[in-house]
């Protein structure tokens, strides 16, 4: 009743999914509105055109197994389809049963990402031959677990005939779930009396619709209370209280203990926690009364409506309550060797306190915890670790609490709560300092062994070196460990010693020892030591051994990373086939792992590989989708990388950059790490002519050779300089640039952990900085090794860039065929930026064409200066026409004179005037 508009829009959703178009649609409103009453509708229509649905209800009560509402799901699906139908749909999906132990087959082991893909991929199978309609009720009191499985599914199921809708109470959880929100509201007047029946009082109708607040379930209560002779109360929940007061004694004392259960009853629980016989018999006066129902299509008795039981419980003492969790917890103890009974045990003992035991009911949430864990529920062991901390402070010996604390550490980091896990780690490492535990320092130092954030690695650098000292002489794998996470953590800082020294030892000893989990850390650690330029020899052969040993061990992200560390080796090698094939090989082993980082890593690889030879359209489309997988997992490294990427690619091609703002404002954009996408940005706005940000922008870089360059991004970081060198006419750092590189030009422009770009040849960043050096010879050298070598290696942009670049120092160096050879190079750039579809570069390329040959000394900014100077401007008028400040006119001025050997000003314009005949 007066839901229409809301459930065509439901039926709209349903028709679209039939058709092949998935929907989400999220049912909003307070309690009682009749969210779940329109679910009902829609799933009555729905099963009246023969499309299965599934319900899957959330618990306000806690101790509810993690992934609650899914098996609910799967359970129901299950009874439908009966066990024969759904061994046969269970084939290739061994990952679900990991959520409902009840389907048939053995679960397969997973991580948390596969099994998410697996449940995405399984609904959308179910819903192929008839479709399917997925209710969720009530999901403000979803696990965050489940919440995330929500959100994958929803997300991931892009195609298929499957419509979810959830319920949801938005002033009791705030949940950003998407999908399409339908908020139900109040009903008006004439929609409380119609629901109110016959010919209402008016008077009574306002009442009613004014204290109800038009919601649909008080609405109810307050007819009944109204039509039994009674005065409309003044709250509407009262009515529900007044209710449950007129039940007989006996049956009010079981609706308090079936309350402290949760909604639905638990006849068997119940008997045994109040020792009554015929408990439904006692509880029949509160079925009669509409208190509780017995739902079609469900065993049992259940509370009418959750605002029923909340009355309930409003009127038990917290002593009262405190009772029943006790007895709760003696009644289920016996039946503790089944995993869903553990999570119950571990509510109703924390419930209990602090009349309860702390130690067990610590005891039982660890428990709990340790199997949420081992169904991937990260958040939920989370919660649980929490509870267990907060319950067992009083009594826990400080090892204990220690152990406790590095559990829910662990469980943080998992659920992807970075600042949770690191905070809770460093909890963990003060009192292992105060204890002296050194087993237990270096387990909070080694605890999030893929985060690479600055803060944290020093934290955790000092740790491990404290923790090295307190485990004495002697080899072992946790001394190994502990080394290679010293060398980890001096990454991002001015002590390459510290790195180098300490990753050999942790190498070293990871050898003696022969201990394949130690081995693989200490590999990393030495990777990254050898990240630099000058390693990439010995990092291609530890990529080969991290390869070797995974394959021997089994370890798919042992193979995972030796492949890439290959790929960064190769193709810094300038072997652009060879690391393609570590792609290709990667593919199946990304498949296997179905983890987002795996899947990052791989598509950024492959953006590296598309832009390098020109296929820009191929390159964005899949940096979009790095962008996007890098930020539904929060790793905030690659999504900033990938953000800037867009950058390059736009100055590249003259595409949408997305929002600046993003990096304008960005707390770390000054720091070394971010030095590439501040590269990016100048390139970027170079290309727009937006010439004073960009000088900005090149002048915050780290000068060439600086030790705040981390080492295994100075050639990627000079490759991108090298580009700007010619714009800002910066021969002193022009000639700092080709010193750096010289000794690496047989290398590429690539990055040493991690390739995100390749610049191809490094002879090309050579000659352009000897160009603007004043080295034309040397220029041309190079340049025309670059061409050859990057046409050679498949890379189209590098080796258009080459050619430009070329032309350019063929027309500085003017020998008599230069201007020629000079000319086909850029006809032949002009033919290749057509093919690339790469407007700025056809430009540049024209203006290059049409400039008389005045040297090709002068920058783009710097001739448009100039011609300026040559038509008699003044800095001021200059800086007007231009768009720039009086102080960077004065810049491009000195330039000009330095570049053409004058003094004056008047030079310049005789200058222009000749060119121009």
């Amino acid at each position: 009743m007066g839901r229409a508009d809301e459930l065509a829009e439901l039926v709209g959703l349903l028709d679209a999914a039939l058709d092949g178009r998935p929907g989400f649609a999220v049912l909003a409103g307070e309690p009682g509105i009749g969210k779940t009453r329109l679910a009902e509708e829609l799933a009555a229509l729905a099963g009246a055109r023969a499309v299965p649905v599934l319900w899957g209800g959330c618990t306000a009560a806690e101790g509810a197994p993690a992934y609650w509402p899914w098996r609910r799901v799967l359970r129901s699906w299950l009874a439908s389809v009966g066990p024969a139908r759904a061994a046969a749909a269970m084939v290739g999906f061994g990952e679900v049963a990991r959520l409902a132990p009840e389907l048939p087959g053995e679960p397969v082991e997973s991580d948390r990402f596969a099994l998410f893909d697996a449940v995405a991929r399984f609904l959308a199978a179910v819903a192929e031959e008839a479709g399917l309609v997925l209710v969720l009720d009530d999901v403000q009191w979803a696990d965050a677990d489940s919440l995330a499985l929500l959100a994958h599914v929803t997300r991931e199921v892009t195609r298929g005939r499957l419509l979810v809708v959830v319920t949801v109470r938005p002033a009791e959880r705030d949940l950003a779930l998407g999908g399409l929100v339908i908020e139900l509201f109040g009903w008006d007047d004439a929609e409380v009396g119609a629901a109110l029946g016959g010919v209402p009082d008016p008077d009574f109708v306002a009442a009613v619709a004014r204290r109800s607040g038009g919601n649909p379930f008080f609405v109810g209560e307050l007819a009944r209370a109204g039509t039994a002779g009674l005065r409309v109360p003044a709250a509407a929940r009262d009515v529900v209280r007044a209710r449950i007061r007129r039940l007989p004694e006996p049956c009010r004392a079981l609706l308090g203990v079936a309350a402290v259960l949760g909604r639905d009853v638990d006849a068997a629980l119940l008997a045994s926690v109040t020792g009554v016989d015929g408990v439904l018999d006692g509880l029949r006066p509160a079925l009669d009364d509409g208190v509780l129902d017995h739902p079609a299509g469900r065993v049992g008795l259940r509370f009418t409506h959750d605002l029923v039981r909340e009355s309930v419980l409003a009127d038990l003492p917290a002593t009262e309550q405190a009772r029943v969790h006790l007895a709760v917890v003696a009644a289920l103890t016996p039946s503790a060797d089944d995993p869903d009974v553990v999570a119950e045990l571990a509510h109703h003992a924390l419930a209990a306190l602090p009349a309860g035991d702390r130690v067990a009911a610590t005891a039982w949430a660890r428990r709990a915890a340790a199997i949420a864990h081992s169904r991937l529920a990260y958040d939920e062991a989370a919660r649980l670790l929490g509870d267990a901390l907060a319950a067992g402070r009083p009594v826990l010996s400080p090892s204990e609490r220690l152990s406790v604390l590095l559990e829910l550490a662990r469980a943080r980091g998992l659920a992807h709560d970075v600042a949770g896990a690191i905070a809770t780690f460093t909890e963990a490492a003060e009192l292992a300092r105060a204890t002296g535990d050194a087993a237990g320092l270096a387990a909070a130092a080694l605890g999030l062994p893929e985060v690479s954030e600055m803060p944290w690695l020093d934290v955790a650098r000092g740790w491990c070196e404290e923790a090295l000292r307190g485990l004495g002489d002697g080899d072992s794998p946790l001394k190994a460990k502990l080394l290679a996470q010293v060398a980890h953590g001096a990454l991002f800082t001015a002590d390459p010693r510290t790195i180098t020294d300490a990753s050999a030892a942790a190498l070293a000893m990871a050898e003696r020892l022969d201990d394949p989990s130690s081995l693989a850390i200490a590999l990393r650690a030495r990777q990254l030591a050898r990240a630099g330029a000058d390693g990439n020899a010995e990092r291609l052969v530890l990529g080969g051994r991290l390869l070797a040993l995974g394959e021997r061990t089994g370890d798919q992200e042992d193979v995972l990373w030796g492949r890439l560390w290959r790929f960064d080796a190769l193709l810094q090698a300038g072997r652009v086939l060879d690391a393609e094939a570590e792609l290709d090989a990667l593919e199946p082993v990304v498949a296997t792992l179905r983890r987002p980082l795996a899947r990052l890593h791989l598509l950024r690889n492959r953006v590296t590989l598309a832009l390098g030879r020109g296929r820009f359209a191929e390159g964005r489309a899949l940096n979009e989708e790095t962008i996007a997988l890098a930020e539904r997992g929060g790793h905030l490294g690659a999504y900033a990388t990938a953000r800037s990427l867009r950058l390059g690619i736009a100055a590249r091609t003259g595409g949408d950059p997305g929002d600046l703002d993003w990096l304008r404002t960005h707390p770390a954009r000054m720091l070394p790490m971010a030095a590439l996408s501040r590269a990016q940005m100048s390139l970027y706005l170079v290309a727009r002519g937006e010439w004073d940000e960009a000088r900005e922008w090149y002048a915050s870089l780290p000068e060439p050779g600086s030790p705040q360059v981390p080492a295994f991004m100075a050639l990627a970081l000079e490759g991108l300089r090298a580009l700007l060198l010619p714009d800002f006419g910066d021969a002193a750092t022009a000639e700092a640039v080709h010193r750096l590189l010289l000794p690496y030009a047989d290398l590429h422009l690539v990055g040493g952990a991690g390739a995100i770009t390749t610049g191809g040849s490094v002879r090309g960043a050579l000659g352009i900085a000897a160009h603007v050096a004043g080295k034309p010879d040397v220029a041309v050298r190079h340049l025309r090794t670059a061409v050859t070598v990057n046409d050679a290696a498949g890379l189209a942009y590098p080796a258009l860039l080459a050619r430009i670049a070329l032309a350019v120092a063929l027309r500085a160096r003017a020998r008599p065929s230069d201007g020629d050879e000079a000319a086909a190079l850029l006809a032949e750039a002009d033919a290749a930026a057509t093919r690339l579809d790469m407007p700025p570069q056809r430009a540049r390329i024209a203006e290059l064409r049409a400039v008389a040959d005045d040297g090709g000394v002068l920058s783009r900014r710097e001739a448009e200066i100039a011609e300026l100077v040559g038509r008699g401007l003044t800095n001021r008028q200059i800086a007007t026409s231009a768009h720039i400040s009086e102080r960077t006119v004065e810049t491009h001025v000195g330039h000009v004179l330095a570049k053409l050997g004058y003094t004056r000003r008047s030079e310049i314009a005789a200058w222009v005037a000749g060119r121009k005949q």
